[in-house]
This record gives structure tokens, C-alpha cells and sequence, in this order.
């Protein structure tokens, strides 16, 4: 079965409180995450995106300094608001599935490093560490593409709608049981229960109707291989629609996307409702290309569940830097001006870009600075000639004539080119005993330059910094396939390594920097 996979979006989450008329319920007390890394080195950065009030985990998004750092292979962090739901963690030595947290756990977990052929392993400790365990384990229809490939399975498994229902409650079935059994054990606590138990039926719905989307839209490309004929097909999903509606109450806390599938069917036609009266989101795709293929679908939903899913939509664009702040700045105009009581409102404003350059200095440079040891912040010059460059050669040759240039291409959202730059140390003093500049390039927007020179300044990135102008950045489409990348360039400004090893892979890259360069 093949068949895109998109992640992005959450439903929105409403936190329930308990008011007494004589007296106010003590305030709820955030969870704190423990963790045992013992390979990880001090100062590595654990970075945690979770549940902001009101609305469930953003799977990219996360509103301020989330963070902890790892010292003597432990770290500890405390949530910053006493929501249910679900926390991602993000780094090289945490586990990527999701955490279930509930206002006061405690919980932690330890990572046991890879042997042999053997896979290394989280165990989860503390406060319903039975359910943690089975969705890291992948037991709660958490698998990955390998549960997508099953539920494909099960849908082509019989010919009529209500036997592949039914096929698909059984396959549900075995992780309600495992949930079921940890709750009459006092493993998990009944929040966690009801949570881990309506996430398994949304993840029900997020396999199947995705597949039932494609095959409806495009049966040869998703290879489904259905027995049943395309009217059972849409029956099959309008009933896996309504009876795992995510617009229900016992799903607010669920940490995928579904309102995007059901917005979907609605625009092919399969879910019954009325057409749009207006094309708000149709006319913002260009700007929310980046991350979404179909904004227009958004216009089908009602209005509470369209709050929902677009605000969930901004949270991702503003993770990816996915438009300028001139568009951002439109496009949460009209949010507001359609959802003027959104809990999403504040978290935006408070993310929102700050504005490009003023005329006044839009002529002196912006984007080209340096940091030197032991400086905070970039320096900029004048760097006369850098708004006439359109290529990367361009670039090389204009500013570093004479001298080989290691190159790193990133981005701020881009996790694995920041994980690299713990490793930078290393190549900074390999490149400054050999004379190599070393030219850290951004695939940013413009509009994210203040974001872009923090985040230099606080990895401790020595050397060159360009943010690439959009010209730059089309030019470079045709060559960086995916990031991070790295290249070498000789003194005379040819490419010598279009490829070039990571700075993690040490002795390797820098053994690849002695022969391209002749050293």
C-alpha cells in the first residue's frame, strides 16, 4: 500500500476545571520529566514541545525556551502549564513517540544504548509508566508506517463496509485490552486511560481515512487493493467519520490531525455537508504552501472546528517559518477577525515574526555577518557588492577569494542540522589550523533574521553567516536536496564536494577535507 503520510495539525483541546461555589480548587501543578542519557555529553540540549492552555501539542511547535540540558548523563524539566495531554520530545538520545502527562506526574524514563544488533531501548518510570511503555513500544496503533500498512491490510479484507468496520473494532480491540488490563492493575490512572483509549480510535481514524481518502481520490496511485466497490468505500468512511468524529468531546486531548481528513472527504464530496460561502483558507495556499498541500479544504469544516484545525495550521507554519511576517501578520488578522475567542489568539501574537527591516535600514546589510571567538551576538559590515549575488559560487567567490570554504547549509527548524552543531568545536579547530573559512548559510525567510542571528549566537557558531537572499535560495533548490547538507569549495571558488561527511562524522570529514583541498 503506498500512500502519503501528513502529520501536521492536532485537534483542539479544551481542559476541563471543577469550580466550587465556596471554595476555589487548588491551582493544578505542571509534571516534570526525568531522563537517564548515559552516552548523551553534558550540555546536550533536550528540546520539548507540549500542550499550551486550551489547545493539545503542536507536533512542531513549541512557544518559548523549551528546554533542558543534560549534566552527568541527566536532565529534569518542569512543564510550564499544568495541561493533560500529550508532550514530544525532541533530540538524538530521547525517544520520539509521545508522552501522556497530567497536571502533577512525575515521570521518567531510562535509555538503554544499542548493543549489537539490538535496538536501543526506553523504559518509562513514575507516574503511569505502563501506558508510556506501550506507546513508545509501539502497542496503542503507534507503529509508524508499519500500522499503516496493516489497517491497509484490514481494509482491503473484505467487500462490503460493515465487515471491514467490524475488522477494523477488532484490530482496535487488542490495544483497548492492554489499556484495560493496566487500569484494573492501578498501572495508569483513569485520565490516562480514557486519553491513551480515544487516541487509539483516532489513530484508527487517521490510517484508514487517509487511506480512504487517496483511494477515493486516486485508486491506481494508493494501491489500496479494496475488494469493496467505490460506493462502500464512501460509506465506509462516512461511517468511520461519525462514530470517530474528532470533533467529540472524549478526543479533545488527541495529538493528530484528523480534522484535516474529515475537512478533506467533505471537499471531495464523500462527507455529506453544505458548500462554503467562503474561501478564506483557499486563497491563503500560496503562503502555507511549506506545509500544507490543500489550505482550501479548511473552508468545508464549521466554523468551531475550522478554529481548531487552521489555528493548529499557524502554529505549524510559525515552527517552519513557512511565510514572511507581512503574510503571517494578514493571515492571523483574519483568524482573529473569524475567531476573535480562539485560544490559539495569544500563543500567535506572542510567535509572530517581528518585521522586516525599516526603508531607513534597508540598505545597509543585514545578512552577512561573522562571529568571532567569545562574541555574543554577529557582527555585520558593509559588504558592498551582496545584493548583486544570485548563486552560491557567487557568494564564495565575491567574499572569501583566495581561501577554501567548508559550507553548511541549515535551517532554524531544521532539528538534525542543529543536533550537528554540538560536533562544531571539533571542525572549527581543524579548519582554523589548515585556513579553511568555515560559511554557515540559512534557508530561512528573510523575515526570521532576528531568529536566525540568535540562534548562531547561542550554538557558538565561529565563522561566516549568510542568511541567503531569495534569490540565492531559488538557485539553491536545484542543488541541496535536503538538509543539512555540506560542500567544500577549493581557494579558487570550484566545488570540490557536493556531499561532504557531517561534522559528527569527525575524523572522516575532516580526512575528506584534507584530500579535496590537497592538504
Amino acid at each position: 500500500m503506498k500512500y502519503w503520510i501528513c502529520l501536521l495539525g492536532a485537534a483542539l483541546a479544551v481542559a476541563p476545571g471543577l469550580v466550587c461555589a465556596q471554595k476555589a480548587a487548588p491551582k493544578a501543578v505542571p509534571a516534570t520529566i526525568s531522563g537517564q542519557l548515559t552516552d548523551a555529553p553534558d550540555s546536550t540540549a533536550i528540546a520539548f514541545f507540549e500542550p499550551q492552555p486550551g489547545v493539545p501539542l503542536s507536533l512542531f511547535f513549541a512557544d518559548g525556551p523549551n528546554e533542558a540540558l543534560v549534566r552527568g548523563g541527566r536532565f529534569s524539566y518542569r512543564l510550564r502549564h499544568a495541561e493533560t495531554g500529550f508532550v514530544r520530545l525532541g533530540g538524538k538520545y530521547v525517544p520520539h513517540n509521545l508522552l501522556f502527562v497530567e497536571p502533577g506526574a512525575r515521570l521518567s524514563f531510562t535509555l538503554t544504548p544499542s548493543a549489537g544488533n539490538a535496538p536501543a531501548t526506553v523504559t518509562f518510570g513514575g507516574t503511569n509508566a505502563a501506558g508510556n511503555n506501550l506507546l513508545e513500544q509501539g502497542k496503542l496503533l503507534s507503529g509508524g508506517l508499519a500500522s499503516g500498512e496493516r489497517i491497509g491490510t484490514v481494509l482491503a479484507s473484505a467487500p462490503t463496509a460493515t465487515a471491514v468496520l467490524a475488522a477494523l473494532e477488532a484490530e482496535a480491540a487488542t490495544p483497548k485490552a492492554l489499556l484495560t488490563a493496566a487500569l484494573h492493575e492501578h498501572q495508569i490512572s483513569q485520565r490516562c486511560y480514557e486519553v491513551l483509549t480515544a487516541e487509539v480510535e483516532q489513530r484508527l481514524l487517521y490510517w484508514s481515512g487517509m487511506a480512504l481518502a487517496f483511494h477515493l481520490k486516486d485508486p491506481a496511485k494508493a494501491n489500496l487493493h479494496l475488494q469493496m466497490p467505490e460506493a462502500e468505500a464512501r460509506q465506509l468512511a462516512q461511517a468511520l467519520c461519525a462514530r470517530y468524529d474528532p470533533t467529540l468531546p472524549r478526543y479533545r486531548y488527541c495529538a493528530l490531525g484528523n480534522l484535516a481528513i474529515v475537512a478533506g472527504l467533505r471537499e471531495q464530496g464523500v462527507l455529506p455537508g453544505p458548500a462554503p460561502t467562503a474561501r478564506t483558507w483557499a486563497g491563503y495556499t500560496p503562503q502555507f504552501a511549506q506545509v500544507s498541500s490543500g489550505m482550501s479544504r479548511y473552508d468545508y469544516l464549521p466554523a468551531p472546528a475550522q478554529g481548531r484545525a487552521v489555528g493548529d495550521m499557524l502554529l505549524t507554519a510559525l515552527a517552519f517559518n513557512a511565510m514572511s511576517p507581512a503574510d503571517f501578520a494578514r493571515v492571523a488578522a483574519d483568524y482573529r477577525r473569524l475567531f476573535p475567542a480562539s485560544p490559539y489568539n495569544p500563543i500567535i501574537a506572542r510567535a509572530l515574526p517581528k518585521p522586516a527591516p525599516t526603508a531607513a535600514s534597508a540598505g545597509q546589510n543585514q545578512t552577512f555577518g561573522t562571529l568571532a571567538p567569545g562574541a555574543h551576538a554577529l557582527a555585520f559590515a558593509p559588504s558592498p557588492g551582496l545584493d548583486t549575488v544570485r548563486t552560491l559560487a557567487g557568494l564564495v567567490r565575491q567574499q572569501f577569494a583566495g581561501r577554501p570554504v567548508f559550507v553548511d547549509f541549515w535551517a532554524s527548524w531544521c532539528g538534525p542540522c542543529i543536533a550537528e552543531f554540538r560536533h562544531e568545536p571539533g571542525l572549527h579547530e581543524f579548519a582554523s589550523k589548515n585556513g579553511i573559512e568555515v560559511l554557515y548559510i540559512s534557508v530561512d525567510q528573510p523575515g526570521f533574521r532576528e531568529k536566525w542571528a540568535a540562534l548562531a549566537a547561542k550554538n557558538n557558531l565561529r565563522g561566516a553567516h549568510y542568511l541567503a537572499s531569495p534569490a540565492v535560495q531559488e538557485s539553491l533548490k536545484k542543488v541541496i536536496p535536503y538538509l543539512p547538507t555540506y560542500m567544500i569549495f577549493d581557494k579558487t571558488g570550484q566545488l570540490v564536494e557536493a556531499s561532504a561527511y557531517h561534522p559528527s562524522d569527525g575524523e572522516k570529514l575532516y580526512q575528506q577535507l584534507r584530500e579535496r583541498l590537497g592538504l
